[in-house]
This record gives C-alpha cells, sequence and structure tokens, in this order.
C-alpha cells in the first residue's frame, strides 16, 4: 500500500494525530500521541509512506518523523520516502 502524507498537515499535534489517524486508518483506539503511532506503525503491514512538501517541515512534524523512523527501523515492512510530487 502506498499512502501520501502532507507535511503541512503534520505541523501542529491534534490537527497531525486527526490526519494520520484517517489517513492511516488508524485504530478507534488510537491514543493520537506519539507513543500510540510507534505502536501502531510498528505492527502496520507492508506500507510505503511518501512525505510531501518537505519544504513546510517545521514544529511537530521533526517529532513525528523520528517515531516513523525508529519505527520503520523495527517494521521491515515499513519504509518512508520523501516524494517529489
Amino acid at each position: 500500500m502506498k499512502i501520501y502524507l502532507d507535511i503541512r498537515r503534520l505541523n501542529e499535534r491534534t490537527e497531525a494525530h486527526e490526519y494520520l489517524k484517517g489517513q492511516l486508518r488508524l485504530p478507534e483506539y488510537y491514543g493520537k500521541n506519539l507513543d500510540a503511532l510507534f505502536d501502531c506503525l510498528t505492527e502496520i503491514g507492508e506500507t510505503d509512506i511518501y512525505f510531501e512538501h518537505r519544504d513546510f517541515a517545521e514544529g511537530y512534524f521533526e517529532l513525528i518523523y523520528q517515531v516513523f523512523k525508529t519505527a520503520s527501523d523495527e517494521n521491515p515492512d515499513l519504509r518512508i520516502h520523501f516524494s517529489l510530487r
């Protein structure tokens, strides 16, 4: 599965977790915090995540990106990329 994430939607904590829940189809019990995100990402099946609009990366996105990076190190089915589109 390929999922495209707009970095502009990931710079503010509350909006970021709502956006991620919808885009990644996270379960209803998703805790909307970085620990819960990590747990879900380490359990996700074969998925390629493409981050779009890299020039807008700031603030909370930096923390989110670290979670994705660490989770992808633990979950070989999760791959992260920066999109050129």
